[in-house]
């Protein structure tokens, strides 16, 4: 399945609401505890974008892509507004000879770290958001910034062969891949002006796995 490298273009307004979810299953036992499973290792980012008052112009922006990837059926990109930078993070303490790491984002609570991974190595082109390019990330090998291959539609790194526990780390700007959350694009006319109708609505975005890498048959 085709996943396009484009974002829509419109920009939504207030009222925007999005973030990661986890899916945890509950039992609630005799004696009141709890018993908890977490069914996701990485969450599902989710976002509501609110476009409210828009000209068709804007609109038909957001119609383009939809009907490009025929409502849910092919992912495409998101910038998460709150979160889509990477300072400095620790992604891995490499293992001797290893050339080949997942970026991510780390939180440290209590001394347990969690990993976020992340994939979609791409920015709105500043000449037309609508377009994406590519974001390089800067990679540090014990805080020494060195050359690496990057696969941006999945967030790898090769870098050369370690030695055996340095510190990797990355920062740079990403984005999720998304799909649209309904097969229904439905938006309401709120006004009409000189130049045409003013538009509303809101569009669900749901975050999905970057593209799968493609294997050569013999």
């Amino acid at each position: 399945m085709a996943h396009r490298r484009a974002y829509i273009r419109a920009c939504e307004t207030f009222g925007w609401a999005g973030g990661p979810n986890f899916s945890t299953r509950i039992v609630t036992m005799a004696n009141g505890r709890e018993r908890r499973n977490a069914d996701w290792e990485q969450p599902q980012h989710q976002f509501l974008l609110p476009y409210g008052n828009i000209s068709q112009y804007a609109y038909r922006a957001i119609l383009q892509m939809f009907l490009n990837v025929r409502g849910r059926n092919e992912p495409f990109l998101y910038r998460n507004r709150l979160n889509y930078q990477a300072q400095d993070e620790l992604i891995a303490v490499a293992e001797p000879g290893q050339t080949e790491f997942q970026l991510a984002t780390t939180s440290i609570i209590d001394g347990a770290s969690y990993q976020m991974q992340v994939f979609a190595l791409y920015v709105p082109d500043p000449a037309d958001s609508a377009m994406a390019v590519e974001s390089d990330p800067v990679v540090t090998v014990d805080d020494v910034v060195i050359a690496v291959t990057v696969d941006h539609d999945r967030g790898r790194i090769v870098t050369p062969a370690m030695a055996g526990g340095e510190l990797i780390r990355w920062s740079g700007l990403f984005s999720h891949w998304v799909r649209f959350g309904s097969d229904r694009l439905d938006m309401s006319i709120e006004n009409k002006g000189p130049s045409g109708f003013f538009i509303s609505g809101d569009v669900e975005l749901l975050e999905v796995s970057p593209p799968q890498e493609e294997t050569s048959s013999g």
